[in-house]
């Protein structure tokens, strides 16, 4: 008995890994692109390359309503059913944005994971210091924490005017999308 469980587990979890292995994750990945048309975002010039368990994007430019808002160098989407991430490297927004923020974004790692299913998580590192944000899909809610740079506290204070800050230093912002 415990033998044929033993043979269920193992060709379960082989079944799931080979699924995740031959999943199309270009074709997935082309699917969202035309799926994030309906919101006016275009993405374009990428080349798409499909490691096995990861799907590797280089040199995306993104579009919004038809206007050039960012450039993104390296792009990296893990599928793995229980736990997705895609890591973003190398973000240079639009210079239309310098007005409100810095920049280059050095690192974006978005995540969701089914063992916290109403929450989308993101964290990122760059000129304008350090950011984590929660979105709740429940409750259409967006929570920023800003851990501000130098530069930031400094050129950037009316962005600042917009959030709370805390007695620890960081900026909080909350909105409801």
């Amino acid at each position: 008995m415990v033998k044929k469980l033993y043979k269920f587990f193992g060709y379960s979890v082989f079944f799931i890994v080979t699924l995740m292995y031959f999943t199309p994750k270009i074709s997935l990945y082309y699917f969202l692109e035309t799926k994030l048309n309906h919101f006016a975002v275009v993405i374009d010039s990428e080349e798409a390359i499909d490691n096995g368990f990861t799907l590797k994007i280089n040199h995306q430019t993104v579009y919004y309503e038809s206007i050039q808002s960012a450039t993104i160098k390296e792009s990296t989407l893990k599928l793995l059913i229980l736990y997705n991430a895609l890591n973003l490297q190398d973000i240079t927004l639009s210079s239309a944005a310098k007005s409100f923020v810095p920049l280059h974004i050095d690192t974006a790692t978005i995540t969701y994971t089914l063992f916290d299913p109403l929450y989308i998580k993101a964290a990122m590192d760059g000129e304008f210091g350090k950011a984590h944000v929660r979105y709740n899909l429940l409750e259409r809610t967006l929570h920023l924490e800003l851990f501000p740079s130098e530069l930031m506290l400094k050129s950037y204070v009316n962005t600042l005017k917009n959030m709370r800050k805390s007695k620890e230093g960081e900026f909080t912002y909350d909105k409801t999308i």
